[in-house]
């Protein structure tokens, strides 16, 4: 069976002057013309913005590209759905290819939704007559039967992109090019959208998705493609390509959150704390010193100070601190949270009566969570230090990375569970 869809070695360069880009770009269009090809070689401001990548695809295959913003996923769809030229290898395509890439980009918005079914169909190669055999799936699907005869101009940008989609899919396209757009509309479109991918799918259309959603890839996809910097770093099946990704993520997220705590540290030896609260993504911050001081807190595996914690990994989390004046009622909370600030849980001694003897000088705890059982990614530690209601110290005091237990987990929390499957004959 001959591949519907063949990408081999090919390439791609950008200049990062945008005026340069231009010259180069008319520079290279001459000696085209003149029927000189190009050596390969970068000139000064030149980048590979897809370099070298090749795979090939048979009917009802699907693959997803995947990577870090600017690795070369959307650049290597529009080459192959021919928005723009390579300047390296070939792309063949042998169907009939639809895009789904922006999203009612195409759209006349001075014609009716039903004028742009029309128009989207003709430049499919579709007759009126076939068109009108889908009319009323393609209406029905994009759930706005209601406006299908008003401007296009009017609808809101939701309402563009659901009759885009639903267009696209709609008119029977042999492959189909997906870039970041599997979130358009409300939960229950949005469900209906994947129930129509796997419909396609089993149809014998041919995917190609540009994704940073690993459960999309892993739903969708067979296989992925894993691209760092525009060329191609690991190509396989999807679950083991998203995660040799996810662990390159894991690695790099270690390196930073381990600067950023050593940075941390240096600033609250040096600087001179305000005494004022400001605010953040984690609510009203107090670090002012004249009743907290030497903040310190670190989280230790077998004794070790670490930044990065493996899930389900045994945690110790020891704080200490200085009262600088008498209090009376002194709790304080452990509080974890996302990067966005979102609190996830929290350990508190506000549960008991641990802390209420201690008045002053040093404070020297140590909390072990036998089980961390958090999904992989990047997390805050916020410590308030409390006297009755009252904040003595809020503030973020940790920056850390949870690793990957070796198989895809979904969501925030990785539950310990025991798995029984029973089948009646």
């Amino acid at each position: 069976m001959k591949p519907i869809l063949e990408v081999q070695h090919i390439r791609k360069k950008f200049s990062r002057n945008s005026n340069s880009h231009l010259s180069y770009g008319i520079r290279d269009l001459f000696q085209e013309i003149l029927g000189r090809t190009d050596n390969g070689e970068l000139r000064e401001d030149e980048f590979w913005a897809v370099n070298d990548v090749s795979f090939h695809l048979y009917p009802g295959d699907s693959i997803a590209l995947i990577g870090r913003n600017g690795s070369g996923k959307s650049t290597l769809l529009k080459m192959i759905n021919g928005l723009i030229k390579p300047d390296g290898g070939r792309v063949e395509v042998h169907g009939a290819i639809q895009a789904l890439i922006n999203l009612g980009a195409g759209f006349n918005f001075s014609l009716s939704g039903r004028d742009n079914i029309y128009t989207s169909a003709a430049l499919m190669g579709l007759t009126r007559k076939e068109t009108e055999e889908r009319m009323e799936a393609i209406i029905d699907f994009s759930e706005i039967d209601e406006f299908i005869d008003s401007p296009v101009g009017n609808y809101s940008s939701g309402m563009k992109a659901r009759l885009g989609f639903s267009v696209a899919i709609n008119l029977c396209p042999e492959i189909l090019l997906i870039d970041e757009i599997l979130s358009v509309g409300d939960a229950s479109f949005q469900n209906k959208c994947f129930v129509k991918m796997h419909e396609l799918k089993k149809s014998g259309v041919t995917i190609v998705l540009v994704s940073h959603s690993y459960t999309h890839v892993v739903q969708i996809c067979e296989t992925a493609v894993w691209l760092h910097k525009g060329r191609v770093m690991k190509i396989g099946p999807s679950k083991e390509t998203v995660q040799g990704y996810l662990d390159f993520l894991s690695e790099e997220q270690v390196e930073r959150v381990a600067k950023l705590n050593d940075l941390k540290a240096e600033n609250l030896k040096s600087m001179e704390q305000k005494k004022s609260a400001t605010v953040s993504l984690f609510g009203a911050v107090y670090s002012e010193n004249d009743q907290i001081d030497d903040v310190h807190v670190e989280f230790l595996i077998d004794g070790k100070p670490v930044d990065s914690l493996p899930t389900h990994s045994s945690v110790e989390i020891h704080y200490r601190f200085r009262i600088v004046e008498n209090i009376t009622d002194l709790n304080v909370s452990l509080v974890f949270c996302t990067p966005d600030g979102k609190a996830i849980s929290a350990i508190s001694t506000l549960n008991g009566d641990l802390l209420k003897s201690i008045h002053n000088g040093v404070v020297d705890c140590s909390v072990t969570i036998p089980d961390f059982n958090l999904c992989p990614g990047e997390y805050v530690l916020l410590m308030p230090v409390h006297e009755g209601k009252s904040y003595l110290y809020r503030d973020k005091v940790k920056e850390f990375v949870v690793t990957g237990p070796g198989r895809l987990t979904w969501h925030l929390v990785d539950f310990d569970y025991e798995y029984k499957v029973r089948c009646e004959s």
